[in-house]
Parts: structure tokens; sequence; C-alpha cells
């Protein structure tokens, strides 16, 4: 199974992961279909001090960070989602005491919070304002010592059960702009003129109340003006918002992996082959979580992160929708069953997409942060602040190159069919061709997470120039792993300086017999890229003990070159047919062992997938760049395009998906280049760029169908990255296959994982 790995790991995860197994999976069933409220699991989870977890030490609390905070979230969902909203509305307003309250509100509340014997809730949305809270009727009135709140309050969390309410109301309605006149409150169970109308009936969300409040006249004292001063509670309970997107999109993974483990545990019971769709389930699934953890880590940094939060919430919401249908789909009439947690998922997964923002209206926000964030620069998503020093000057000299040699040619060279000989002599007097060798033979030694971004960097500019690089880099893995010394001073060295290019094809008929002390090989290779410049090609073939891997020098007599093969993209890359009549190879040029031939191979395979990956990462980024550039330029009806709501719904899809899929390439380098990773990197990153061409084209209008636009050859160049260096659908059938076998080993506790 697959998770995002992260190397602390607070002692409070276990104990909450115990919980959940031992007492609310069994107990989650018949709580929600009784819509019953959990009364003894909430007890449990004071007890644990979950009611606490944001709230510092120094007032009671567990003093969490958001990224534990979140993970506690997400298990909990993954047993019983009722349970986080439980904790979640409390949290939030227990946040804008801390974080805006005076100290004797701190003193006076946040203990009581943290104890869980102050039960809170948030009362923003009104019957006619939902994500629009500056829509709010809600008045408060001062009256000597008090304010009297009048108005009503839907969708409360904890409304029923709960004590203590972090209220929004306008104290004054006649401020321009409204927020300015809008004060937030502490409303305690008790003040007159509080009643709980009704709790309200829902699809899913069951166990947890949700109330609808009125406030008649309702008494509250001045003391419980958050911060003692008017006119803020906008700002102060807009700035809860980022915690708050986080934590649907916690809630969101853990129903999502509730949903994937349903069905992994249905299919591997099945003797028919796993659908792909599986694969898609665990890369979808991997993605949110990633999306998520990366904006909880921004969080505790004290970063600003409310686009970065965004894109969590809503990529997150939307994967549980998408995987519960998957699931329910997967599992067939059985998954509709009210005695499976199928069909429970199936009705919980909407409310991610409503919860804290619609996902509409988060995706207008995104639109807008993009534009005011970059505007028409380049570079948008792709900051290395939080990189360490050498990997960010690098990339920043790679991506220098790009924008002052490769962006203003590379059009052109498409155009011709042209190789961009001289930009590869420019990456190499870089060093970028010896980006993976080790510094003991000429390279640079990166690794190769730094590897992926300069690839990412590359294709920015040139993705027929990033190909040259990644097929290069890919053979040169594989010699550095498996090579001899020798082998590595004769072919290595020269790889490094970028005196000698190689490349490499997967498949093929090519079969080796022993010659005396050497090989000989017969038949065909696929067409392998740049062949006709390169000094030499990684092969493998098919010999009696097994498969062998050799070394073949272009010039090696008995190999020869078929004509260039014109491709729909890549232009300038060149392919050949390479084919073998009696080539005779010395011992010398076989890399690794006879009959294992397999393992170099695999090698070069897990670095041209993450080659891969990263193309089609930078393809898409260069893609969205020139459709935000475009959306700000270009106008319709009197403004432009960028305003509208459709171009703004296609700007915040097309940056969320391109880091999710940045993300995904960036975790496969941090596990030993994990095959399943790889592959799911590949997949996702390929698709994007595929989608996210397609989507500036249609931004772009009939301009992305010209070549004058370099959007249609983002658009060709993206076709190439769906089928090289493996198919996507043969990579998810692989995949699929992998993950049913790996749930049915003995599971190994790792307290790392989630």
């Amino acid at each position: 199974m697959l998770y995002y790995r992260v190397s602390v790991v607070h002692p409070l995860i276990g104990r909450v992961r115990d919980f959940v197994e031992r007492e609310v999976r069994p107990s989650a069933a018949a709580l929600e279909h009784a819509d019953r409220y959990p009364h003894e699991l909430v007890a449990r989870m004071r007890d644990l001090g979950l009611f606490g977890a944001l709230v510092p030490t120094a007032y009671g609390g567990l003093g969490l960070d958001v990224t534990t905070y979140a993970r506690v979230v997400e298990t909990l969902c993954r047993g019983f989602m009722s349970l986080a909203g439980v904790i979640n509305s409390h949290t939030m307003a227990a946040l804008i005491v801390l974080h805006h309250g005076t100290e004797e509100q701190r003193r006076r509340f946040l203990p009581r919070f943290a104890r869980g014997e102050a039960r809170g809730g948030l009362c923003l949305t009104e019957p006619h304002a939902g994500s629009d809270v500056q829509a709010i009727r809600t008045v408060a009135r001062r009256s000597g010592s008090q304010y009297v709140i009048s108005g009503t309050k839907m969708f409360v969390t904890n409304g029923r059960e709960g004590n203590t309410f972090a209220l929004l109301a306008l104290t004054d309605p006649t401020a321009e702009p409204r927020h300015r006149g809008m004060s937030c409150f502490v409303v305690e169970k008790g003040h007159p003129g509080l009643r709980v109308v009704k709790s309200l009936a829902k699809l899913g969300y069951k166990g947890v109340d949700t109330a609808e409040l009125l406030f008649e006249d309702c008494l509250v004292p001045a003391a419980n003006l958050v911060g003692g001063v008017e006119g803020r509670g906008f700002k102060h309970v807009m700035s809860g918002l980022e915690t708050g997107r986080i934590n649907i999109a916690a809630r969101a993974v853990g129903v999502a992996q509730a949903a994937y483990d349903d069905t992994l545990a249905h299919l591997a019971g099945a003797p028919a082959e796993p659908p792909p769709a599986l694969a898609d389930m665990a890369t979808r699934l991997d993605a949110a979580r990633l999306l998520t953890y990366w904006a909880a880590a921004m969080k505790d940094r004290a970063e600003r992160c409310d686009l970065e939060a965004g894109m969590a919430k809503l990529f997150a919401s939307e994967t549980a929708q998408e995987l519960a249908v998957t699931a329910l789909s997967l599992h067939g009439p059985a998954g509709t069953r009210a005695d499976r947690a199928v069909e429970r998922h199936y009705r919980d997964t909407p409310l991610m997409l409503i919860g804290e923002g619609t996902n509409e209206i988060q995706r207008t926000l995104i639109a807008r942060q993009l534009a005011e964030r970059y505007g028409e620069r380049l570079g948008a998503l792709t900051s290395r602040e939080g990189e360490a020093l050498e990997r960010r000057q690098m990339v920043l000299a790679v991506r220098q190159v790009v924008d002052k040699d490769v962006a203003p040619v590379c059009q052109e060279l498409d155009r011709a069919g042209a190789y961009p000989a001289e930009l590869v002599g420019a990456l190499a007097d870089l060093g970028v061709l010896g980006a993976v060798i080790p510094q003991d033979w000429g390279g640079l030694g990166l690794d190769v997470r730094t590897y992926a971004m300069l690839v990412e960097e590359l294709a920015r500019g040139s993705a027929a120039l990033a190909t040259v690089v990644a097929r290069h880099a890919a053979v040169a893995h594989a010699l550095a792993r498996f090579g001899t010394d020798e082998q590595k001073h004769r072919i290595l060295a020269p790889m490094a300086s970028g005196a000698a290019l190689w490349t490499w094809e997967r498949g093929g008929t090519v079969a080796a017999a022993r010659d005396g002390d050497g090989w000989r090989l017969e038949g065909a290779a696929p067409p392998m890229d740049n062949a006709t410049r390169v000094a030499g090609f990684l092969v493998e073939a098919r010999a009696e003990s097994g498969s062998v891997t050799l070394l073949v020098g272009r010039d090696t007599p008995g190999v020869r070159l078929g004509e260039p093969v014109a491709t729909l993209g890549l232009r300038g890359v060149d392919p050949c047919a390479v084919a073998f009549a009696g080539a005779r190879l010395a011992a010398r040029d076989v890399l690794g062992s006879p009959g294992r031939g397999d393992e170099p191979i695999a090698a070069a395979l897990a670095l041209a997938r993450l080659g891969a990956a990263a193309t089609a990462v930078g393809v898409a980024q260069a893609a969205f760049e020139a459709a935000l550039r475009y959306s700000q330029q270009r106008t319709a009806f009197g403004k432009p395009i960028a305003h509208h709501q459709a171009i703004q719904l296609k700007l915040a899809d097309m940056a969320t998906r391109i880091t999710a899929a940045r993300l995904l390439a960036e975790a496969a380098t941090e596990h030993g280049l994990d095959a399943d990773r790889l592959k799911m990197a590949k997949i996702y990153a390929s698709d994007t760029a595929y989608d996210v061409t397609l989507e500036s084209m249609r931004i772009h209008g009939g301009y992305g169908y010209t070549a004058e636009f370099p959007v249609e050859r983002y658009y060709r160049d993206a076709a190439h990255l769906l089928v090289t260096p493996t198919g996507n659908d043969a990579e998810r059938r692989a995949l699929a296959a992998e993950l049913v076998r790996a749930s049915r080993r003995p599971a190994v506790a790792d307290p790392a994982w989630p």
C-alpha cells in the first residue's frame, strides 16, 4: 500500500490509530445508520486530548503543529468521518480565540476548550449567505455592557451538543465595504435568546449534529467580543480558513483511503485480473495526501498558503468523491448494501466538495490568487525557496539557460524539425549531461530529485531537448550502478562531459548468442531517439541463459540504422530503427551479469520514467503559463477572459493538477526510485500534460491551434509522453496487479505511515 511517509511521527498518531481500529470501526456503522451522536467515542477523544490539539501547552492543550493535526484528522476519517467534524469546528473556534482574543479571553476559554468542557462550533453560514460570508445579516447591537444579537445561523456543526460558539455578526450594518462592520463573538449556551431550532437531516456525515440556531435578542457580554475591538471579525474568521481547508483535505484523504482499502480488500479475493482503475485510485490518493501535507508544512513554517491550502482542499475533496464512486462501481451491486462501508463513503464525500467553500468558489479564488501572485510572469507554481541552496542554484542556472537561450529558438527549431545541437552543447558546458554521473567519473553527482527539477526546467522550453537529456541520463544511471571501472572510464566519463551521447529503448527482437568470449547480436530494436547522433546504445537481448544487456557502439560492424522516423512531436530528436546483423560485441561490452540483463534495464527504466514524468510536468507548466498570460491579455465582452468564470475554473484545475504531478514526481525520488511510485508519477504527469495542453489550447481559442503559438507544440509533445518509455495503459495494469499482490503479503507495522 502506498502512503505519504514522514520522518518524525508524534506518538499521538499511534494512539489515535489504535483508538480507530479498536473502538471506532466496530461501532461506526451502527452509529451512522442510527444517526446517533457518538457520546462514548467523543469522551475517548477528550481523554486523548484531541479537543486541545492545536491549543498551546501553556493553556492546557497538546500544542500540535498543523501537519500532525491533519494526520489525526485523516486517521479518524479512515474510521468514521463524523468524528473529525466534532473536533474540527471546535478547533476552529478555539483558534479564533487563540490568535485574535485578548489575553483575558485566552485564559478564560482556551483551557476549557482544551479539556473539552467548552465544546466549540462556528456560526457563520446563514440561510442566504454561504461561501459569500460578507452577505450575512445577523446583527449585534451594543447595549451597555452587553451586545444584543439577532439572526439565524445554519449548518452549525456541534450546534446541539456544543456549548461555546464563535459567531460572526454585523456591528455596523452601514459600513463599506461590509466586512469592516463585522465582529466576532464567543456565544455560550445559557445566554438568553439562543435557541436550537432543529437538527438538519443529511445525506451522510451522520452521528454528528448539524443544527440551525436562532438568536432572538440574545444577550452576550461585551467581554466576549473577540479581541475587544469591533470591525475585525471578518479577518478573524478568514484567518482560520487555511487551517480549515487543510482539515477538509485531510478528511477527504482519510475517507478516500478507507474507500481504497475496502476496494483493495474486495479485489484481493477475486480471481480476475485487477482493473486498471485501481491504479488510478492509488495514484490520486497518493497525490491528494502529498498536496495536503505540502500545504500543512507551509502553514507550520508560517508561510502564506492560502493558494496552496485551497488547492489541497480542491484536489483532495474531488479525489475522495472520485474514489468513492469508483469503489462503489468496482464492488458492483454489493457496494450499495447498507451493511458495507462503501455506500457510506459515497454519501460522505459530497460534503467535502462543499465544506469550507464550495469547490466552484474555491476554483475562482485559486484563479484570482494565481493572477495576483504571478500576473504574466514566468515561473508560476515553481518556487524553490524551500530547497537547499545548492539545488536552488543549479535549478536557477538551468532556468536562465532556458529563458535566455532555449525559449527564443525552440519554436523555430520545432518548425524546421532541427536537432538542437548548440543547446545540447550549452547544457554540456553547464554539466547537465553529467547530472546523475558520480563526481569520480567527471559528473555533477546530483541526487535524482535535483535531476528531475532540471529536466522539468528544460521541458518548459523544449520537450525535445529534455528528452535528449533524459535518454542519455537513463543510460548513465544504469552504467553508474552496474558498470565495471573499465566501462565507466571508457564510456561514463565521456558521457559526463558531453563528448559522447548515448540512448536506449525498451523492447525489440534482439537475440544474443555466444561467440567465443564475446557475443553476436541478431534482430532489431525499436526506433531509438537521437540514434544518428549518439555514440552508442543500451540494448537488452535474449540469450539462452536469460537476458543480457550490452553497450553497443553505433559504429560497431553489423549495426545498421534505419531512416529517421517522422513523429507527431519531439521534432528534431529523429528516432531511427536499429538493426543488428551479426554485430559482434566483446565480453567487456556486457553491462551487469549475463542472464540478469533485466537489472540494468530496470535501472535505466526507473530514471527514464522519472525523466518522462519531469518532462511532462515541464510541458504542462509551459502550457499553463501560456494560458495564464494569454487569459490576462485577451479580452472578450469588455474584460480580460481571465475574469470569466469558465476560464477561472480551467486555470485553477490546471494549476492544481500540475502541482499534484510535480509532488508525485518529487515523492518518487525520495523512496529509492521505487518502481510503483515511478509508475504513478509517470502515469499521472503524462495524463496531466495531455489534459493541460488541451485546456491551454481551448483558452487560446483559434490561436492555440496555429503554429504561431507554442500551445500546439506542447499538445503534440504531450502525446509522446503518454506512450514512452512505457504506455500508460500497460503501466496501469502492472501497477494494479502489484497493488493487489502487495495487499496479500503479511503487513509489517511501520510507525512512519499514517
